[in-house]
């Protein structure tokens, strides 16, 4: 509308609109969709003999009240909160301050406030903070530092990996008293937030470069940005993460909308890892028996199978009332960790299992409605990965205490104690409320400047 911005009366009428809309990002985007109405307008005037002047006071005529234009498209574009999904976490924070207070009794026989106690209130202080800060905050300049969280997280874990330290069987623990900070648990999260980032942009192309420059960018871009975590996460003999980070990166690719040939070639790494898995359970017996476990439920119940089979009978004894609180369990160890499901329902019973799977399942719910809401590619790209891989840890938790997928270290997110990993999962869900309160200003602040 460059013949017509200049007029001091669309000038006028464009500022009165934008003084009503608080979300200062969207003034461009609206200023643009006005001038195009006003312009069709005007022509159409000037079509009907009207001169310039006449033209242009009568399009605003037809307009209509800035101020009501203004607070329609504010109430259309102000930033929103999406409750549900707080309300839910909020819920899954009190079921697992609850889980841990009942699990430490359970193990320690005393009703008192405890170690566990105590970093469980703290992770949830620190999470419940950092996520409130983050879906208040604007997460598209998180896009900006992708590469360097991207090359920070590496650098951590390959320290964690070349300090050697050893902590159930995983390699790469750092610790540091009294905490311990795993960055192998926490990798997938940070890796997919960077690549997140780092695909929603386009690869440069490269003119005038020659051709195995811009093969081996390409290649390194599409593929080995996330080959290379994944095969330190392997090396960390940490199958589950990698599960997590393969299967956020398959969920970028799609969401994204990556060429099939770059699908294909993070399938075929899948590939790779599942013959190392297989590699892996034939040199050791303990890896071998947590997978003999799955497919064969019914065999030797106090062996390979113990684990499943205990979970069962705990499921099984509950009853719809269950054991009561802090109900003692020595049968089946790590309650406070990948067996709180089960410990859940032995000590309040199959009532209460059921409301909390149907309160994962709404969640689970709430975070696919959020990603299908969202319109920018970076946002949608990096919402769908982080709560694709949070649905799959309360799903496969739970098929694993009924024996229905694998024995893994997945707990519940929220309700056992992850330690620091709990703090990532708040993260995780800040930049999911983020992306949520923005999803109807981006459109708007990425429409092309004016003339």
């Amino acid at each position: 509308m460059s013949g017509y911005w200049n007029q001091e009366e669309i000038r006028l009428f464009l500022k009165q609109v934008c003084s009503e809309i608080r979300a200062r990002e969207v003034h461009q985007g609206v200023c643009r969709e006005l001038e195009s109405h006003l312009e069709e307008l005007i022509e159409d005037r000037l079509a009907q003999g009207d001169d310039r002047d006449t033209a242009v006071r009568e399009a605003i005529r037809r307009m209509g009240s800035p101020k009501i234009i203004g607070e329609q498209l504010n109430r259309a574009h102000r930033p929103r909160v999406d409750w549900g999904m707080l309300g839910l976490v909020a819920l899954l924070m009190l079921v697992g301050l609850v889980a841990v207070f009942s699990a430490y009794q359970a193990m320690d026989g005393r009703a008192r406030l405890g170690a566990f106690h105590l970093k469980q209130i703290f992770y949830f202080t620190v999470g419940g903070c950092l996520m409130l800060g983050i879906g208040f905050s604007n997460y598209t300049k998180w896009a900006k530092y992708a590469w360097g969280m991207y090359v920070g997280m590496l650098a951590l874990l390959v320290y964690g990996l070349v300090t050697s330290t050893t902590m159930n069987g995983l390699r790469g623990i750092i610790n540091t008293p009294p905490f311990h900070l795993n960055p192998v648990f926490l990798s997938p999260y940070v890796f997919l937030i960077a690549l997140a980032g780092i695909w929603s942009k386009p690869i440069p192309s490269g003119t005038g470069e020659p051709f195995w420059t811009r093969a081996i960018r390409h290649i390194w871009l599409t593929a080995g940005v996330l080959w290379v975590p994944a095969i330190l996460l392997l090396y960390a003999h940490s199958i589950m993460n990698f599960v997590l980070l393969i299967i956020g990166g398959m969920t970028l690719v799609v969401i994204l909308k990556k060429s099939v040939a770059v699908l294909l070639a993070h399938l075929s790494l899948v590939v790779v890892a599942v013959g190392i898995f297989l590699a892996k359970l034939a040199a050791h017996a303990n890896a071998r028996q947590s997978f003999l476990a799955w497919i064969r439920p019914n065999t030797d119940p106090n062996g390979e199978n113990y684990m499943i089979t205990q979970s069962k009978h705990a499921i099984q004894s509950a009853g719809w009332q269950g054991h009561g609180f802090g109900a003692q369990l020595s049968t089946l160890p790590y309650l406070q960790e990948s067996m709180m499901f089960p410990f859940l329902i032995y000590c309040f019973g199959w009532l209460a299992g059921i409301c909390l799977v149907l309160v994962i399942l709404m969640f689970i719910q709430r975070c696919i409605r959020v990603a299908r809401t969202v319109q920018d590619d970076y946002g949608k790209a990096m919402v769908s990965a982080l709560l694709t891989i949070i649905a799959v840890q309360y799903l496969w938790n739970m098929l694993m205490s009924v024996g229905l997928a694998p024995l893994s270290s997945f707990s519940l997110p929220f309700v056992s104690f992850n330690g620091s990993l709990v703090v990532m999962q708040f993260i995780a869900i800040g930049l999911a409320l983020s992306v949520y309160r923005r999803k109807d200003i981006v459109r708007w602040s990425r429409m092309p400047e004016m003339d």
